[in-house]
């Protein structure tokens, strides 16, 4: 990938070569955003209650909805390595650039495609979707004062894009008002065990209001989902600043344990609450059911975060020149996925597959439809700054 990529770029250490300090991080999003259009595939034709997409024609398969829902746990935890090497590269560039123009760039970067998926991205998609119910809407009506069918304005799955600027602005607001400090007081370990307890902290408050996945929030900005988002960022940021991941990657094979043993008890947390009936219990309040979950959601965020970034730059730093063109369109496909997604769901439903079967076709398409977009999208002059 060019180093002009710095949204969801980052680079190895300074003692690798440069095919070797891209390749991975290039890897590591393509395969974290594959999982996303999977996801939200999942979301239209077998989902639940997990959340809603432009179109959808769900199963009435409870086996195939009880499946739907280790997918539903993944994408808890799916966006937290971006936003950690998001956090690296961004304390590498602010360095480089300077807090000024490191803003600058997070606008232009982060900004503009928010802006553009709002207001246009997400209409179009709205649209799409409600041709695919046999409404036949005019395209007109989606803007100005958006229809009931196709929802407010909103950043829906560009959420992690808003966030991030966010991060970014006050990333670059705190160096700008107190530099770097010189010395280092706290190690990996001691860093990674306040960031969990920092994100357990922030979602045990926040969750009295907003709950993960929770739409009905601002613009539908996911915020249940911040505070991870937040700490992984700055976790980025102290291992960027410090000169290397290896200040957290070094603990990846205990991190691994760690991840799977609270896995474990979040998963049997989770049984308990369903069977008991106590769901709310643990969001609700300050009870023991409460501090429990919160503890092993944020140990699971900092624990599987930097064990899954670990295993992605020991085993997984090569490809060819597919995978390199993939890499450089990854973050257009994540812009345009909604878009590209939804047509290839309207252009299915002509064929009045089974959900299931519908599930499994539109995934095989959808998914290299959405990087041949975003990697032609940033062959176009001008639009590729911002991509």
């Amino acid at each position: 990938m060019a180093s002009s990529q710095e949204v969801l770029a980052s680079r190895h250490d300074a003692a690798a070569g440069p095919r070797q300090r891209e390749r991975w991080a290039d890897n590591l999003r393509v395969l974290v955003i594959a999982v996303v259009v999977v996801f939200h595939t999942a979301v239209a034709y077998l989902g639940n209650t997990a959340g809603d997409w432009y179109y959808m024609d769900r199963t009435t398969s409870k086996v195939w909805s009880t499946a739907f829902a280790p997918a539903a746990v993944i994408s808890v935890y799916a966006l937290g390595p971006l936003f950690l090497v998001a956090g690296w590269f961004s304390a590498r560039s602010l360095a480089h650039k300077g807090a000024g123009a490191f803003a600058r760039s997070r606008l232009l970067r982060l900004g503009i495609p928010l802006i553009v998926f709002i207001f246009l991205i997400d209409r179009i998609a709205a649209y799409l979707g409600d041709l695919g119910r046999d409404e036949h809407p005019t395209l007109s009506r989606y803007w100005g004062v958006p229809p009931q069918s196709g929802g407010p304005y909103e950043v829906g799955s560009l959420w992690f894009v808003a966030a991030l600027l966010a991060f970014s602005l006050a990333y670059a607001l705190l160096r700008r008002m107190r530099p770097l400090p010189v010395a280092r007081r706290w190690s990996g370990a001691q860093v990674m065990v306040a960031a969990a307890l920092l994100i357990a902290v922030a979602v045990a408050l926040l969750w009295q209001r907003w709950q993960l996945g929770d739409a009905h929030t601002f613009m539908k900005m996911q915020l249940g989902e911040w505070p991870q988002g937040a700490a992984l960022f700055a976790l980025g940021v102290w291992a960027g600043e410090s000169g290397s991941l290896e200040n957290l990657t070094a603990w990846a094979r205990r991190l691994g344990w760690t991840a799977m043993a609270a896995a474990a008890l979040w998963a049997a947390l989770g049984v308990y609450l369903e069977t008991t009936g106590h769901v709310e219990s643990a969001f609700h309040g300050m009870g023991w059911l409460v501090i429990v979950n919160v503890l092993l959601y944020g140990i699971i965020s900092v624990a599987f975060t930097v064990w899954f970034i670990a295993l992605i730059r020991a085993r997984w730093s090569g490809g060819g020149p597919l995978l390199a063109r993939a890499g450089r369109a990854s973050y257009a496909a994540y812009v345009l996925h909604s878009l590209v997604l939804t047509a290839v769901m309207v252009a299915f439903a002509s064929l009045a597959l089974a959900p299931q079967l519908a599930f499994l076709a539109v995934a095989v398409v959808a998914v290299p439809a959405c990087f041949l977009a975003g990697y032609a999208a940033t062959r176009v002059p001008g639009i590729s700054r911002a991509l």
